[in-house]
């Protein structure tokens, strides 16, 4: 399948709850499954795989494996309908923190911090689900690396 092809050339796969219930072919209810999850998509061959609780009841949890432990980021639910494209900025901002050199807990960690205030400021625009606020951070704190520093 295009999943045993694929799967062993990423670096990380950032499956959200309903993506690892179909890929892993389980249903999650809790963190435990995630790891269950986590695990069976491990097993395909991708190198780390982190389990993102979005959808969950709750905090939101995120669950990375990394073959051999597993690292936890949680966070306060935001209640907002303001989430475009979170999936796709975490992401990016977790792959942006790998090519400055980081590894891959505290590039997660970071970025967890990062689209966690772009909800939290997300923009009330438009119909439907708004955007979060890519740039409430240096919208706040202007280039100031050392104030920026901890949500980059």
């Amino acid at each position: 399948t295009l999943i045993k092809v694929i799967l062993p050339y990423a670096d990380l796969l950032t499956p959200n709850i309903p993506e690892a219930e179909k890929i892993s072919n389980i249903k999650i209810n809790n963190a435990e499954d995630m790891k269950t999850a986590a695990k069976l998509i491990y097993n395909m061959g991708c190198k780390n795989v982190l389990v993102k609780g979005g959808h969950a009841i709750g905090n939101a949890l995120d669950v990375l494996y990394d073959g051999k432990e597993f690292h936890y980021f949680e966070t306060r639910r935001i209640n907002t309908k303001n989430t475009h494209g979170t999936g796709c900025t975490f992401s990016s901002a977790i792959a942006s923190n790998l090519a400055l050199g980081m590894t891959m807990p505290a590039a997660v960690d970071q970025a967890k911090k990062y689209i966690t205030t772009a909800i939290e400021h997300s923009l009330n625009i438009g119909k439907g689900n708004g955007p979060t606020h890519h740039f409430y951070d240096l919208y706040r704190n202007g280039l100031n690396i050392k104030k920026s520093e901890g949500n980059l």
